[in-house]
């Protein structure tokens, strides 16, 4: 998602840009219920085999548990793999995501700790990015290690992250990966700390700002909608999934994208995630590439549902996120849909640069200023109580099932366990699965384009 930043007046780009795979599944094998990512590469997003779990703690193990965690002031653990031989920047990178993660743990109530594998290495010396014709350099990024398919109360199966399952406190459920969030960071990059003798420079950018917005995608905040049938498609759809039992395609949201609604309309937009779900081909016998799947989806009445989300994602103040409970669209949380185009990461997925600007609900802009530090906007919004976690903000995650102060007990998704997304049985062994290569979906990555005197940075969230 695009995130632009500003110095001086020079755009500063925070750039989301989305890969994604449409999956093909067997016959002889089972949809199971997780997506699991090993690296920032989203081709080697895996849909992995989760068999259910069950916790057996004692009622005194279970209290001693909620002892610690009410005494606990950062529920953020952190595994980081270092390649430097610099001890005072590994100092540095590790008491940021300590303070990254007492902000939002006194936010939130959080029952279970968060772990985030991260990496701070150099990406030109591992992985051959040192720089490009178009002037970017990649930061880092995070994203979910594991995404958990949930039924809803509505009946509706949907993805839900890893770190926002585990709060839920289900004493049986699908087996967790070892950590929530996968993150990395690259080491090249100018960082400034919080502890950093000297004020923030017009050249550095500031690490905690980085590390909060992305721990926010990580927790949940991202919609599934992308283009997955191309750029040069003007047509939006959720994550596909193509199952070769019956050849029928289905459609999954995001768990965030149950509360989000066309604003003209007030209309929620899981209604059209309906619409989609009732395209087929006649035979329903399959599809042999990712070209046979979105020529047959092109000539299906769905498609215009599909070009409609897209004229919605381009149309200022047409998409927003209405919390649970509200029904006034003047409550809804504004998206980020007045970029003229639909760019991949910025559109859907931020809030309205425009309208959170200088406020309180500033954090998920795909736009900020830079040689600004994470307090210096919070004073800019108003001083904020919260900090750097806003109301509208902080509305997002309580309806997404987080507990807060204010609201300790938020919706969550019944402990019931749904029937995969086919009738086969899961078996032991490991899902076996076709990526179709050329479909897309959103990741999250920031990228920092600064302009004229020196060179892009991208920031992959």
């Amino acid at each position: 998602m695009n995130l632009i930043l500003r110095k001086q007046g020079l755009p500063v780009w925070l750039l989301f840009p989305t890969t994604f795979l449409l999956l093909i599944v067997f016959p002889s094998q089972a949809i199971a219920q997780c997506f699991d990512y090993d690296s920032l590469d989203m081709k080697n997003r895996r849909q992995v085999y989760c068999p259910l779990v069950t916790d057996f703690k004692s009622s005194l193990e279970k209290q001693e548990k909620l002892l610690t965690v009410a005494n606990s002031t950062n529920m953020f653990e952190l595994i980081l793999n270092w390649d430097m031989n610099d001890d005072n920047t590994c100092k540095k990178v590790r008491n940021a995501f300590v303070t990254a993660g007492k902000i939002i743990t006194t936010t939130l109530i959080l029952t279970s700790p968060i772990i985030v594998k991260a990496t701070f290495s150099d990406f030109c010396e591992l992985e051959g990015e040192c720089s490009s014709l178009n002037g970017y350099l990649t930061l880092g990024g995070a994203i979910p290690a594991r995404s958990i398919l949930i039924q809803d109360l509505d009946g509706k199966q949907r993805l839900y992250p890893q770190a926002l399952v585990k709060q839920f406190g289900y004493n049986t459920h699908q087996e967790f990966k070892a950590y929530d969030i996968f993150a990395e960071f690259n080491s090249k990059i100018n960082f400034w700390f919080d502890s950093d003798p000297n004020p923030i420079k017009a050249t550095q950018i500031d690490f905690l700002s980085v590390i909060v917005h992305e721990l926010m995608h990580g927790l949940g905040f991202f919609s599934g909608w992308s283009n997955y049938l191309g750029d040069e498609t003007e047509a939006l759809i959720p994550y596909p999934i193509y199952i070769l039992k019956n050849g029928c395609s289905q459609f999954i949201e995001m768990a965030f994208d149950q509360y989000m609604i066309v604003i003209p309309q007030n209309r929620n937009v899981t209604s059209y995630t309906d619409i989609l779900n009732k395209f087929s081909t006649n035979s329903c016998t399959g599809f042999s590439s990712l070209k046979s799947f979105r020529n047959a989806f092109e000539k299906s009445p769905q498609y215009e549902t599909a070009k409609t989300m897209y004229k919605h994602s381009i149309t200022k103040n047409s998409l927003g996120f209405l919390p649970r409970g509200k029904k006034d669209i003047k409550d809804a949380l504004i998206l980020e849909t007045g970029l003229g185009t639909y760019q991949q990461g910025s559109s859907i997925g931020h809030v309205d640069y425009q309208t959170y600007t200088n406020s309180s609900d500033f954090l998920m802009r795909f736009m900020q200023d830079d040689c600004v530090s994470l307090q210096d906007a919070i004073l800019a919004g108003g001083n904020y109580k919260g900090g750097a976690i806003g109301p509208k903000l902080k509305m997002v995650l309580e309806t997404l099932g987080y507990a807060t102060q204010d609201n300790p007990n938020p919706y969550r998704p019944p402990p019931s366990t749904p029937p995969p997304l086919n009738s086969f049985n899961v078996s032991s062994s490991a899902i076996s699965y076709k990526l179709l290569e050329g479909s897309s979906f959103h990741w999250f990555k920031i990228s920092f384009m600064l302009l004229g005197w020196f060179s892009s940075q991208i920031l992959r969230l």
